[in-house]
């Protein structure tokens, strides 16, 4: 088996990946605390009530973005339980056959 034959999966990058995805996720959510904080400081009303349109449309898009990492975020958990998993049952099956062979 050649070195181009064999998978590598790189535990440490799907490990921070995950928790990046976690990272962002939180900072999503938390974004809405910060809203009322900047209210004031746009000054004139028309100005402001701009402001607020672009915040709730960034709401809708935020939204949506969050479902989207939340999802990633899931796809990577389930990909490096599936990878350890697999790790682990190639392992128990290589020591199956090596002791069943002697030990050769």
């Amino acid at each position: 088996m050649g070195e181009h034959d064999r998978l590598v999966v790189d535990y440490k990058l799907l490990e921070s990946s995950k928790t990046n995805l976690k990272d962002i996720k939180r900072a999503l959510k938390g974004i809405d605390k910060h809203r009322s904080d900047i209210h004031d400081i746009w000054g004139h009303e028309s100005i402001s009530g701009k402001m607020d349109e672009f915040v709730s449309n960034w709401d809708n898009y935020r939204r949506e973005l969050l479902e989207n990492v939340e999802d990633l975020g899931k796809q990577v958990e389930t990909s490096l339980k599936s990878f350890e998993k697999l790790d682990l049952d190639l392992k128990k099956a290589s020591e199956k056959k090596h002791s069943q062979n002697g030990g050769n």
